[in-house]
């Protein structure tokens, strides 16, 4: 596996792990009722969703830490604004300040919300947001990146 797959597969199965309301499944198949995770992409139902997007910036060629930013992003049920927030705000007590998390091959050495912006409703009335989440995560090396890099 990628290390974008390990950090994001890693992230869903610890918020699906956390006793707060939210399931992940690989398939992204969620019976009625479920607060699904999902990779990437909002789909269009449920009404009430997470999604999980990596992306990879800051990285030090010589050195076998990467700093990705995280985009968790929320949808609530429809017409109410704040249901986003309840579905969002208790990953922020999960995440934030959380140090020394190992994910597969990777250590997530910190991690720390920066920015949380409200979306906006869709056509269907169902309140968005989006956090985003820095890391400083050490990956396996490679042979540009040293074991114990460059320090």
């Amino acid at each position: 596996m990628s290390n974008t797959t390990v950090l994001a597969t890693g992230l869903a199965e610890v918020l699906a792990s956390a006793g707060i309301g939210l399931t992940w499944n690989p398939t992204g198949t969620y019976p009625a009722g479920q607060t699904g995770i999902f990779m990437k992409i909002m789909p269009q139902s449920p009404d009430r969703v997470v999604t999980i997007n990596v992306v990879w910036a800051g990285d030090d060629i010589t050195m076998p830490r990467a700093q990705p930013m995280i985009q968790i992003r929320g949808r609530g049920l429809p017409k109410k604004p704040l249901d986003v927030d309840d579905l969002l705000d208790p990953i922020v007590d999960v995440l934030h300040g959380r140090t020394n998390l190992p994910l597969g091959g990777l250590m997530v050495v910190q991690i720390n919300r920066r920015v949380s912006a409200p979306l906006g409703a869709d056509e269907n009335g169902r309140w968005e947001r989006v956090d985003q989440y820095y890391a400083d995560v050490d990956v396996p090396p490679t042979i540009n990146r040293p074991e114990g890099g460059s320090w």
